[in-house]
C-alpha cells in the first residue's frame, strides 16, 4: 500500500474527528471573523465608564522568556495606548498554567486583572479529570491575539527525509519511531496520536515534561526520531541548520515554512491550530470586555507588532468574545475525541 492510500484508509477511530477540525480550520484560516474595530464600539455605563483609571495587570501562566510570555508582553505594550493605562505583565507559573487560570477565575471582575491564555487550556480541559474552574464558563472570553500551527521536525541529519518517508518507515517497523512532546495529554501528544491513527501507524510517545526543549538533546543525538512542538522553539533551530521540519498541523501551509506540507495533505481533516488570547474573570461587565477587545484589535493592527509576532511564529488574529468562546469549546471537543479514540486515560 502506498503512502497516499492513507487518504482512503483513515481508521474508524478518528472517523468523527474531521467535522470539528474543519470548523476550527475555517475559523483559523479565513480571517473572516477578524472584525473591524467599528464592529464592537464601546458602550458607556455608570458602572464602568471610568475604566480604566489605573494600570491593568496581565497574568501569564508560563515563565518569563517563554513563547507565551514574549507574545503577551509584546501585545500588552501596545494595548496601553488605546486603553489610556499601561498593562503590567506578571508571571504566575505552576501546574501548566492552571494556577494563573484559577487566579483569574476567582479575581474581582473589575477589568484590572486579565490573563494571557494559551491553547494548552483546551488540551488540559480534555485530558484532566478535574480542574479548579470550569474551562468554559469559568472565564470571560475577550479575544485571541494570534494563532500558530504545531510542527513535526527531525534532526537535520536524520534519515527521515519527509512525511512520506516517516510513514513508510513507521509501517515497516511499528513502534520504532518515537516522538517527544511536553507531556501526556498535551496538544503535542494528541496530534501525534491522531497522526498515528490517521495513517495506520504506531508511533511511540516520549514525554519530556520538564524544560522547554522537550527532548531536543535526545533528538539531536538520535535517541528519538521526531519532535512535535511550537514554531517559537522549532523554527530558530531550523534556521540554524539543526532541525528539519517535515509537516505542520495547520489547514494551510505555514507562511514561515511554505515548502513544508500540512498533515492534511496526507490525511484530510488532520488539522490542529493553537491559539493565544486574552481572558478576564467570568463576571466582567460586557462594556469593559468590549473595550479590552477593541484594545487588542488596535494593538495587533500595528505593523510593528504584526512583524514581531510573525517572527515568533504567531499569525496575528483577533475575534469577538463569542467567537473566541466557540473556538475554545470546539478545541476541547476535538481533543476529547482524539483522547477517547486513542484510549488516553484522564490524568
Amino acid at each position: 500500500m502506498t503512502v497516499h492510500d492513507a487518504r482512503r484508509r483513515l481508521i474508524a477511530a478518528t472517523a468523527s474527528l474531521p467535522l470539528t477540525a474543519t470548523r476550527v480550520s475555517r475559523w483559523m484560516g479565513s480571517g473572516a471573523l477578524a472584525l473591524p474595530l467599528t464592529a464592537i464600539a464601546p458602550s458607556a455605563t455608570a458602572q464602568s465608564g471610568a475604566w480604566p483609571n489605573r494600570p491593568v495587570r496581565l497574568l501569564v501562566g508560563s515563565p518569563a522568556g517563554s513563547g507565551t510570555d514574549l507574545v503577551a508582553r509584546a501585545v500588552a505594550a501596545r494595548m496601553g495606548e488605546p486603553l489610556g493605562q499601561p498593562l503590567v505583565t506578571e508571571n504566575r507559573m505552576g501546574a501548566g498554567g492552571q494556577i494563573a487560570t484559577e487566579v483569574i477565575s476567582k479575581a474581582t471582575p473589575d477589568g484590572y486583572m486579565l490573563l494571557a491564555l494559551s491553547s494548552a487550556h483546551a488540551s488540559q480541559a480534555a485530558t484532566l479529570k478535574s480542574l479548579p474552574y470550569d474551562p468554559i464558563d469559568g472565564l470571560r472570553w475577550v479575544s485571541t491575539v494570534g494563532v500558530y500551527p504545531l510542527i513535526i521536525a527531525t534532526a537535520a541529519d536524520s534519515p527521515i527525509r519527509d512525511l512520506d518517508d516517516l510513514i513508510r518507515r513507521a509501517r515497516q517497523s511499528p513502534g520504532s519511531i518515537s516522538y517527544s512532546t511536553s507531556g501526556i495529554g498535551s496538544a503535542l501528544h494528541l496530534i501525534g496520536e491522531w497522526l498515528g491513527a490517521a495513517t495506520g501507524t504506531q508511533l511511540t510517545h516520549v514525554p519530556y515534561p520538564a524544560g522547554g526543549g522537550f527532548g531536543y538533546t535526545d533528538l539531536i543525538a538520535g535517541r528519538i526520531q521526531l519532535m512535535i512542538n511550537i514554531p517559537g522553539l522549532i523554527v530558530p533551530n531550523i534556521r540554524a541548520g539543526k532541525l528539519r521540519a517535515i509537516a505542520v498541523s495547520s489547514p494551510k501551509r505555514y507562511d514561515v515554512l511554505p515548502d513544508v506540507p500540512t498533515l492534511s495533505e496526507i490525511a484530510p481533516g488532520l488539522e490542529i491550530i493553537s491559539w493565544l488570547g486574552i481572558v478576564a474573570p467570568p463576571a466582567t461587565p460586557p462594556d469593559i470586555v468590549t473595550k479590552i477587545n477593541a484594545a487588542v484589535r488596535s494593538a495587533i493592527a500595528q505593523p510593528e507588532l504584526q512583524e514581531q509576532l510573525r517572527k515568533a511564529g504567531v499569525t496575528p488574529q483577533a475575534n469577538s468574545p463569542d467567537e473566541f468562546r466557540a473556538v475554545v469549546a470546539e478545541s476541547i471537543d476535538l481533543y476529547r475525541k482524539i483522547a477517547r479514540s486513542r484510549g488516553i486515560e484522564l490524568q
